[in-house]
């Protein structure tokens, strides 16, 4: 057996992805369709033979492998999902050890044809034994919740990877922010289906990890307002967005203010007050992406009353979205444990916020917070990542 690695399964479903563009393009005796088949056909049965299984599943515009959701291919292949679920019958693709050549032309057929009424008939009319296909299955709450959780880490991964370019040095990419809409989109999908699911993902805490962590939770609770609000889907995708990167200047800011455990000096608070000009700055570097994070980015620590950090011309008017992701941030802030002090309890941060309504907070998204607050009290124990 060859030690080179396995493909992966994003490399696998590009040249599937391949296969079905060359037979669009050539006869199914033609070299260049031949090729295509046997690079696939080979990729499988690589990775097959050191993993035994993998499966592809198509969940609206989200491609997911082997439990995994693939952001990069779920954007670059959206048009490819959509004809398999809503033109093909097709809502997963499975592969087992011991493939053979003629399931790929099975795959094939269904892939250009469709498999008719009957997956089940279609599959024995080809004695398919490790080709594996199913239709379209509307997710039940429990696999959607399943879906959002792995968005919410995979977040995580994509914050990650954000935070060490810049420190690197390095440009960030559309295909980052690209990857986080996603993500954002997926898991506001799931929020749309259970509501519920906004406190349970918003409870996902790290220590060790915080500003990541927060990152997502203001992305999921401005998404969890806005849906009370009856927000359009669009704006709520853009308000997910903005809460991810509300918080991308803190990346510029020197690890041992970041990080200390204490209260600030009145030197290092002026260093941590830069970063919302600092996030707005990288994120104007961005060619091509959506201003309000931007805007979120530089407002998120202004107060209604105008008060607060960045210091601004008088008359300057806080984005209505940018109020709304200053209460979702000091929610999650209030309810996360860090070095210096413990998680304060949901009930005295609802108090604190019902206070501060009309100084700090907008009165008409406190109102909506304690709301949904009151509508959601089954809120469990906060999870430690």
């Amino acid at each position: 057996m060859s030690d080179a690695p396995a493909p992966d399964p994003q490399l696998i479903f590009t040249y599937l992805h391949g296969l079905l563009r060359a037979a669009g393009l050539y006869l199914p005796t033609h070299p260049q369709t031949h090729r295509a088949k046997q690079t696939l056909f080979q990729a499988v049965t690589g990775y097959l033979a050191r993993h035994g299984r993998l499966t592809y599943r198509f969940m609206g515009d989200l491609l997911v492998a082997n439990d995994r959701i693939l952001p990069r291919e779920s954007l670059l292949y959206r048009r490819f999902l959509e004809t398999c679920q809503e033109e093909r019958g097709l809502g997963s693709i499975a592969f087992t050890e011991g493939l053979q050549e003629r399931e790929i032309d099975a795959l094939l057929e269904a892939l250009t044809k469709g498999a008719g009424p009957s997956i089940v008939e279609w599959s024995a009319r080809w004695r398919l034994t490790h080709l594996h296909l199913a239709p379209p299955t509307q997710p039940d709450r429990q696999s959607g919740e399943g879906v959002a959780r792995r968005a919410y880490y995979g977040s995580i991964e994509v914050l990650r990877d954000i935070e060490s370019m810049v420190r690197a040095r390095r440009a960030l990419t559309l295909e980052h922010v690209g990857t986080l809409r996603v993500y954002t989109s997926t898991m506001l999908e799931q929020m749309l289906q259970a509501p519920g699911l906004v406190l349970r993902l918003a409870s996902i805490k790290s220590y060790d990890e915080y500003t990541l962590y927060h990152s997502v939770n203001v992305a999921v609770i401005s998404m969890g307002i806005g849906l009370a609000l009856g927000l359009p889907h669009e704006l709520l995708r853009e308000l997910g967005m903005a809460g991810m990167l509300h918080d991308l200047g803190k990346i510029a800011i020197p690890l041992d203010v970041l990080r200390k455990p204490g209260l600030l000096d009145a030197e290092e608070w002026r260093i941590m007050c830069r970063h919302p000009v600092l996030g707005a700055d990288l994120l104007a570097r961005l060619p091509g992406s959506n201003r309000l994070p931007l805007i979120v980015a530089f407002e998120h620590h202004m107060r209604y009353d105008g008060k607060g950090y960045p210091f601004v011309r008088e008359g300057w008017r806080q984005h209505p979205v940018s109020r709304l992701a200053c209460l979702a941030d000091v929610f999650d802030a209030m309810t996360s444990r860090r070095a210096y002090k413990k998680a304060i309890p949901l009930d005295q941060v609802r108090a604190f916020v019902r206070d501060e309504a009309g100084r700090t907070f907008d009165p008409r998204l406190v109102k909506v917070l304690d709301r949904t607050l009151r509508i959601m009290r089954d809120r469990p124990a906060q999870v430690s990542a």
